[in-house]
């Protein structure tokens, strides 16, 4: 019996050491995500306003650094959040963050106040804890965050959102909570296609006109005061919708929810990230001008992807056109900005729309298709090396 328990002993301990050798060797070794300690997306500047990495003196190094500058990005938050859409349901919002790592966390209360918690007092409150990298969940008057703080310096993770230039925790609470959050308050569609997000990549002509429809846009929302781009844009729109049927069907409902999300998250972003430069929604809409320009970030592939950007830029253009459109958007539970925006202007002869070259196409084609980098692997090797080590 002793020889067997040791025996069983010395086969535990022994795959004990190979799990854990191979993990460690297969995520600091073998298979590393990529990293950059240096911004590899120039910023967004116009001589006055600079947006990304580079607008902030210095990026935290670790947890203890980053901290602090998330508890003014909430403070910022909290203090502006009431005047971004009508009766905003995401307001007064706390905050648990927890080290990925470090395994501590803390409470960050509306007003930016920093109170370390115990692992007890933290799960006190309710929510769904998800200790990975990215995780997050919803508790009653706040989210949970957690912080992974190899990503802290790795721009490669969060440097393409110019409107934050930093590690993007505050644009999860944003985004996400908008979702979880005030948009249950709208009046719902009684059907929703494409619930499995399907992105119908296969469809390069629709994928490649939506693409156009974007530049569009974003040219649009880039030179305020210039209708003409905003009817250029609409004509592919028109156009795309009636040649596409099914690809707009299948839009609608993600243009709608994720379109207005990426807004606020554009807006939230700014404002939380760069309280020196953003002081109103004057220069909110100056600085949505200048990130407008940047189609190299700005851009997206696949259906769900576009609705990104073809909601959130045309709310930008919406803000500028009509007021209370917000408001006929949440009643309306088939609107989407960029319809809206059609019929703001139906009284309009659209131009005729824009025709695509094979060159345009085929670029569109590659970029869907191209072979997508291999980050299965190192994810999950980063999971079992955060949950062994």
């Amino acid at each position: 019996m002793k020889k067997f328990l040791k025996i069983t002993l010395i086969i535990v301990v022994s795959l004990a050491v190979i799990v854990y050798g191979a993990v460690f060797l297969g995520h600091k070794v073998i298979f590393p995500l990529k990293f950059s300690n240096v911004p590899t997306i120039e910023a967004v500047t116009d001589g006055v306003f600079v947006f990304g990495p580079q607008a902030h003196a210095a990026q935290p190094k670790n947890i203890t650094e980053y901290i602090p500058i998330f508890a003014e990005q909430l403070k910022r938050y909290n203090e502006i959040a009431p005047l971004l859409w009508p009766d905003n349901a995401l307001v007064n919002q706390s905050a648990i963050v927890e080290g990925v790592k470090s395994k501590k966390f803390w409470l960050i209360e509306q007003d930016g106040t920093v109170k370390p918690l115990s692992k007890k007092e933290a799960l006190g409150y309710g929510f769904s804890r998800n200790a990975y990298t990215g995780g997050f969940s919803f508790y009653e008057g706040g989210a949970y965050l957690a912080v992974d703080e190899e990503n802290l310096t790795n721009y490669l993770m969060w440097q393409q959102y110019l409107h934050l230039g930093a590690y993007d925790s505050i644009l999860f609470l944003t985004h996400e909570g908008f979702h979880a959050i005030e948009q249950p308050k709208w009046k719902s569609p009684g059907v929703i296609y494409n619930r499995a997000r399907s992105e119908f990549s296969e469809n390069i002509p629709a994928r490649a006109k939506r693409a156009l429809l974007q530049s569009q846009l974003l040219k649009a929302a880039s030179r305020p005061g210039d209708t003409g781009l905003i009817l250029d844009a609409l004509a592919t729109y028109a156009s795309w919708k009636e040649q596409f049927p099914d690809d707009y069907k299948n839009s609608i409902y993600f243009d709608r929810v994720e379109g207005t999300a990426n807004y606020y998250e554009l807006i939230t972003g700014l404002y939380s990230a760069y309280p020196d430069q953003i002081k109103n929604l004057d220069d909110v809409s100056r600085a949505l001008a200048l990130l407008a320009t940047r189609e190299d970030v700005y851009i997206n592939h696949g259906l769900i992807g576009e609705c990104y950007i073809v909601g959130a830029f045309s709310c930008v253009l919406l803000d500028r056109l009509q007021s209370g459109w917000k408001e006929q958007l949440m009643n309306d539970p088939d609107a989407t900005p960029v319809e809206m925006l059609l019929q703001y202007f139906r009284d309009e002869t659209l131009p005729e729309p824009r025709q695509l070259s094979q060159a345009e196409i085929d670029t569109v084609a590659v970029k869907l298709h191209q072979p997508a980098e291999n980050r299965g692997m190192p994810l999950v090797l980063k999971f079992l090396y955060d949950v062994l080590f």
